[in-house]
């Protein structure tokens, strides 16, 4: 993890002031990375903004920091990915979301599925926090400044409502070879004028679908072809939900020029 980058509440971050640091970052400052006095620390807001923080007192009990100017941190990806997964067993539902985080999505949405429904009984407020903190660690090692969005578990087709009319959704599916996703998502968002943001041109929003352990059915394809969601391929090969999750990801930032754009101006 890059030396001292760590999520902190937007209303604790107030430039100028002296903040003690809660007892688990002062650790990570104090006795992983063995700062000291006057060394420099990143706290980010996960909103963007990125503050330099100077070490002013350091003990056995309490870190105290003094809080820098807000400052800019990497932008947003210009395309606006929500990944809406079915649920999974626990490890392997947070490894989606930490490589997810890492990759660049702004949204996770976890999905209630006609193969996923016995994971919902184990998304309970503890799992929620667990996985809020995955998102933040994720967040803090990747260089990222925006905390992605986690919503509580949806049905598919509550889910599928949510989808705005202007985004492009997507159900990678293994019964589907004839459309691949990068080729899919290139020629609908060349036929979509691009939206106007702050730092320029943004792409459509993209909504990914993936399915829990086994997949999605074939009525729950048909439930979001419907709702024009279109079913693409990842290739020949059978992946696991996980490992779809990423591929998929990577495939559609990269398809729009996401992960090719270098860095920000």
């Amino acid at each position: 993890m890059p030396a001292g980058r760590f999520l902190l509440s937007r209303d604790a971050l107030v430039p100028g002031a002296e903040l003690t640091l809660p007892d688990e970052i002062a650790h990570q400052t104090r006795d992983v990375l063995r700062l000291g006095l006057g060394d420099i620390v990143r706290l980010l807001d996960g909103a963007g903004g990125e503050y330099a923080a100077e070490l002013t007192q350091i003990t056995r009990r309490m870190v105290s920091v003094r809080v820098g100017a807000r400052e800019a941190g990497l932008p947003q990806p210009r395309v606006r990915l929500t990944l809406c997964l079915g649920l999974l067993k626990a490890a392997r539902f947070e490894w989606a979301l930490q490589k997810g985080t890492e990759l660049g999505v702004a949204a996770f949405t976890p999905l209630q599925t006609e193969r996923a429904l016995a994971a919902v009984e184990e998304f309970g407020a503890a799992k929620q926090r667990r996985y809020e903190r995955i998102l933040a660690e994720a967040l803090e090692q990747c260089g990222g400044s925006w905390l992605p969005e986690l919503a509580a578990p949806k049905t598919l087709s509550e889910t599928l409502a949510n989808v705005p009319a202007d985004a492009i959704a997507l159900i990678p599916w293994e019964e589907e070879a004839a459309a691949p996703l990068s080729e899919t998502l290139a020629h609908e968002a060349a036929h979509r004028p691009p939206e106007v943001g702050a730092n320029g041109p943004t792409a459509p929003a993209v909504w990914l679908f993936i399915g829990p352990a086994g997949g999605f059915s074939a009525g729950e394809v048909a439930l979001a072809r419907a709702a024009g969601a279109l079913p693409v391929t990842l290739g020949p090969r059978i992946l696991r939900a996980e490992t779809a999750a990423i591929v998929a990801t990577a495939l559609a930032l990269d398809a729009l020029g996401v992960l090719r754009s270098g860095p920000p101006r």
